[in-house]
């Protein structure tokens, strides 16, 4: 089966804080449980392909902030999803009751193609059992949602076969899913030297009196600013590569950011007069209106991860997730994202590092699959291609236009 028969769907679960959102992931996509989960202070995303019916399928599968100060962020996150599950736990009859939220978030943002669940957790806590089973099954058929009993402590078949009951739900409606076809098949075949011949050919001199015409309008439109952010992980280095950019030296132990700073800096070439107002934003200020405002505001978003930690790579889709809905329903065509790999240092490694690093690299270049995002390898420790790369950045951005 080849690549073009992939289906992605979006899967959400939405529930109060600690009813075992995250625990449920864990046991469905890697079959652990851990008794002692930190509660989720940011969303998260994994994905997992299973075959249904001789079909591939790609689950994009979202753990959710249940706790109230967070819950404006949840519904960022629910446009495009396919199937909704509610879960409480059946030890916490409030758990039970705050479903009606979860409930109307879901009705007030989807329409009716999608699969709403509701699963009771916990299931091996009998013995401090608050909620009926009856009870669960009751709400389930009133809202029309398909309901499952589970444990994501000791019962991952269960797991596995009511996921599998929601996804055939969904493929049973015969909804017209747009697979993965041969134009985004293409796209992902360029090569980051492909991607670039596009940019050279929008900037060649023939091209000069086009360019002022689009720079003008750029400048009257943004009124001479523009706006941009380092998103990421946390510990990757976004606080380091600005401190390079504004010409400052960098601490290997670096503090990380506590709040949302930013700076102002000229940008003075191909006859512009434009400043660059360049975000440096702390990961959990992301429940604030603030960031949602900052990264709604941005054109040129440069997406940060550690070249030597794979799971920094992987949450790259995560950040990219988070701009597309702050961003809302403006085209990605009209901002850049910039794919940062940093702390690509000349630090003496064996060859199975430098291996492992090289793939990492061209997984990453992977991303650019469309003529809005790049990619380059940094180290902000060693100041390495951090010189020009705001100028770099800018000018991709403006070519775009």
């Amino acid at each position: 089966m080849g690549d073009t028969d992939l289906l992605e769907l979006k899967l959400i679960l939405l529930g109060e804080s600690g009813v075992g959102k995250t625990s449920i992931i864990g046991r469905y996509v890697n079959d652990e449980f851990k008794s002692n989960v930190a509660v989720s202070t940011t969303m998260s995303y994994v994905g997992k392909t299973i075959v249904r019916n001789n079909q591939s399928i790609k689950l994009n599968i979202w753990d959710t902030i249940g706790q109230e100060k967070f819950r404006a962020i949840s519904r960022l996150f629910l446009s495009d999803t396919k199937i909704v599950v509610l879960v409480y736990s059946i030890n916490s009859k409030d758990s039970f009751n705050n479903l009606d939220y979860w409930l109307k978030l879901y009705k007030d943002i989807l329409d009716t193609d999608t699969v709403l669940g509701v699963v009771a957790n916990k299931i091996d806590l009998f013995l401090e059992q608050e909620v009926p089973d009856e009870m669960g099954k009751e709400y389930a058929e009133k809202n029309g949602a398909i309901f499952g009993l589970i444990s994501a402590k000791d019962n991952k078949i269960g797991i596995d076969k009511y996921i599998e009951k929601l996804v055939d739900a969904y493929l049973s409606k015969g909804e017209n899913i747009i697979k993965m076809g041969s134009n985004k098949t293409i796209k992902l075949e360029l090569s980051n030297e492909e991607n670039n011949k596009k940019f050279k050919s929008c900037c060649s001199p023939g091209n000069n009196k086009i360019k002022q015409k689009k720079y003008s309008s750029i400048l009257s439109e943004n009124k001479g600013v523009l706006y941009s952010v380092f998103l990421g992980d946390k510990g990757v280095g976004k606080t380091s590569i600005i401190k390079r950019i504004e010409g400052n030296k960098v601490n290997p132990d670096q503090e990380h950011t506590d709040r949302i700073y930013k700076f102002l800096m000229n940008y003075n070439k191909n006859d512009m007069d434009l400043k660059l107002k360049i975000y440096d934003v702390d990961v959990d200020k992301m429940k604030s209106t603030e960031f949602i405002n900052t990264v709604q505001s941005c054109k040129i978003f440069f997406v940060v991860f550690n070249i030597k930690e794979r799971q920094t790579l992987t949450n790259v889709d995560y950040w990219i997730e988070v701009i597309k809905k702050c961003k809302d329903d403006e085209k990605e065509e009209n901002y850049l994202i910039y794919i940062l790999g940093n702390q690509n240092d000349g630090v003496l490694e064996d060859s199975s590092k430098k291996r492992e690093k090289e793939q990492i690299i061209e997984e990453a270049k992977k991303y650019c699959c469309n003529k809005n995002r790049c990619f380059k390898a940094i180290s902000a420790l060693e100041n390495k291609e951090i010189s020009g790369l705001i100028d770099d950045a800018i000018d991709k951005y403006l070519y775009l236009q």
